[in-house]
């Protein structure tokens, strides 16, 4: 008995650290600004032509005027994530993919209180100009920067990527492929989780001259049967660019919803909590990825994540004392048998 109550024991004790791995919530980014813009442009250009467009800036501010300095810099990649890292610094060398000799812009604008303005822009591509990706950022400014390389703030930029069309190097290598825990401090890959995951996880390494934005699905099954499909992976066009490793991500369940934004109606997706029960699952992902003009190109790749929440775990350490405690009892029981119906005497 006094085994089995030590058995008991190590098992509360086992479920209770198994209880301190719960990820911490994550924390909450707050920004503001009085500049509203467009943060993203996208062109393809032959060689030899051009695309004039305008863009609208507003100043949310209805007090005073905004009067702004706009300026083309490069930027490249922090990290696996979406946000590009701007390099502000007058001495920094052109990048391979910089947009910076082909874009033109006005170098200043006065936006009066409350009010918007639309300014002129232009992408010219010289003739025999090779294909590939492109891309710059036009940044606003209400003074001087400090230089160096600063983190990308979408209300003061706007990323403008062209594409050259033409044979190009395309070639997107699988990284990784499993559940994503969104909700960490730091999102990263799990292959154990005592919560539901909301959302699939797949790196990609970008080792071609242009930017990639994948498409495809994923099948999700459940190790004792069941199987669920989650199409459209890639639903914002998330890229790649030159050179990154790149993490996107997708829901295992998705809601989408009607949301007011400055005066439109637009739709949100968000992901929530999933049917999933606890177990193992086999994540198998079926991707594309090609620009016009150029062969279409497959990403396949499989893996897996264990579902166990903490009342599973709870449940399964209680069956198995069960068990052990009935095993305990049933050689008890047959000792006693062999020995004549006594328990067996020491020496």
């Amino acid at each position: 008995m006094k085994r089995f109550k030590s058995l008991v024991a190590a098992a509360l004790m086992a479920v209770a650290a198994i209880a301190t791995i719960a990820p911490a919530p994550p924390v909450a980014a707050q920004s503001s600004s009085s500049l509203s813009i467009v943060p993203r442009k996208n062109y393809v250009i032959e060689p030899g032509k051009s695309v004039k467009d305008t863009m609208v800036i507003r100043n949310l501010d209805s007090a005073q005027p905004l009067d702004l300095s706009l300026r083309v810099i490069d930027f490249t990649y922090t990290d696996d994530s979406g946000t590009p890292k701007l390099l502000l610094g007058e001495d920094i060398a052109q990048t391979t993919w910089s947009l910076k000799p082909f874009l033109k812009i006005p170098e200043s604008v006065t936006i009066p209180a409350g009010g918007t303005k639309t300014i002129d822009m232009s992408v010219a591509i010289p003739a025999g100009h090779g294909a590939g990706s492109y891309y710059s950022a036009i940044v606003y400014g209400s003074g001087a920067g400090d230089g160096g390389n600063v983190s990308l703030s979408a209300s003061g930029v706007t990323l403008v990527f062209t594409q050259i069309p033409g044979t190009v190097n395309e070639n997107l290598h699988l990284e990784k492929l499993g559940a994503y825990d969104t909700e960490q401090a730091k999102p990263d890959y799990v292959f154990i989780d005592i919560n539901k995951p909301q959302s699939i996880g797949y790196t990609l390494k970008n080792n071609g001259n242009v930017t990639e934005a994948p498409v495809g699905s994923i099948k999700l099954k459940y190790m004792f049967g069941g199987e669920q499909s989650i199409d459209n992976i890639n639903s914002n066009g998330s890229l790649a660019l030159i050179g990154q490793t790149r993490t996107f991500t997708t829901c295992i369940k998705l809601k989408s919803q009607d949301v007011n934004f400055d005066g439109a109606r637009s739709a949100a997706n968000t992901c929530i909590e999933p049917d999933l029960w606890p177990g193992m699952y086999t994540i198998s992902l079926d991707a594309y990825y090609g620009q016009n003009g150029n062969t279409t190109q497959e990403i396949v790749g499989t893996g897996t994540f264990w579902y166990l929440p903490i009342w599973f775990l709870i449940a399964v350490a209680v069956l198995l004392l069960i068990i052990t405690f009935i095993v305990w009892r049933t050689v008890v029981k047959i000792r006693r048998r062999l020995n004549g119906g006594q328990p067996k005497k020491k020496k």
